[in-house]
């Protein structure tokens, strides 16, 4: 075994069986490779990268009625995004605990920089089945759909959620999280990755995974930005475990991807499978189609 890969199990073993949520949130900023969360650090920075991605959409924030899926341990980008001006934003969050004291630090600096917003409009859901059908004209999230396994199940409530004619922006992390490696994890079984070396939320999804559902979910899935790493694919892919070495190297290396997602013209709600017709208004203008290839698609510089 190569010493990167050696390293790598260690690492992720220890990461797996030792170093709880709890403990990484007292220990994680020490820790070699670890990136503390950005929801934690600094949410205004989110919100405004989904305001500006909106923006070249043509989408405003000011009136909207927002959706945040995987919010994190506390409602700062919420809090953001209303005084940005929109109409509500809920902030959905199904496994962190609530960080009141973080929390109310987010909060409190928003009321300093925007005393006169009401950030009652912002509300904080652990689950999405109470949250009426059509009630979203955005729905965004930040570095959460890598993490999500039962996809099918999430995007089939977001198009219950998502009114006619509203927008869905997800910011995308498709790395391994430990972030020296960002490929390792494509060099073991699901057995093994699963049993041994998954810290439990990343089941390893890449693009082509998240449009397919998406598309059986109804939705069209364009990109706004993406970005790959060839060279670290390349350090690994004589090395790629056989479940991956048919797969796209142009799909398996991406890094990061901003998929912009839009109910198709009569597609139903909340029904995937059977759309029974009829339209909304229109969308934003739709992107560069991204159905399977990124091949031919413009590469935003950062």
């Amino acid at each position: 075994m190569r010493f990167d890969s050696l390293e790598y199990v260690a690492l992720r073993v220890l990461r797996r069986f030792f170093f709880t949520e709890k403990r990484l949130a007292a220990w994680g900023s020490r820790l070699p490779y670890y990136c503390v969360n950005q929801g934690v650090t600094d949410p205004t920075a989110i919100a405004a990268a989904y305001a500006d991605d909106l923006g070249r959409l043509g989408v405003p924030v000011p009136g909207k009625r927002i959706i945040e899926i995987g919010c994190g341990s506390a409602n700062g980008a919420g809090y953001a995004l209303a005084a940005m001006g929109a109409a509500s934003v809920v902030c959905h969050e199904p496994y962190a605990l609530h960080d009141v004291g973080l929390d109310a630090k987010h909060l409190e600096a928003m009321v300093i920089r925007h005393p006169g917003v009401k950030f009652s409009v912002v509300r904080r859901v652990a689950a999405l089945t109470d949250e009426p059908d059509a009630s979203a004209d955005i729905i965004v999230s930040n570095s959460v759909l890598e993490h999500v396994t039962d996809t099918t199940a999430l995007f089939a409530e977001l198009a219950r959620l998502l009114a006619p004619g509203g927008v869905m922006l997800h910011r995308v992390d498709y790395r391994d999280h430990f972030f020296k490696y960002p490929f390792h994890f494509l060099l073991y079984s699901k057995r093994v990755w699963n049993w041994f070396l998954n810290p439990g939320d990343l089941p390893r999804w890449r693009y082509d995974d998240h449009a397919a559902t998406l598309a059986r979910a109804d939705f069209d899935v364009s990109v706004l930005d993406f970005t790959r790493d060839e060279d670290g694919f390349d350090a690994i892919a004589d090395r790629l475990h056989p479940d991956f070495q048919d797969r796209d190297p142009d799909i398996l290396n991406i890094v990061q991807a901003t998929l912009v997602c839009l109910r198709r013209p009569g597609g139903a709600l909340p029904l995937l499978d059977h759309p029974t017709g009829g339209t909304g208004p229109p969308g934003p203008p739709r992107l560069v189609e991204l159905a399977h290839d990124f091949r031919h698609v413009r590469r935003h510089p950062h």
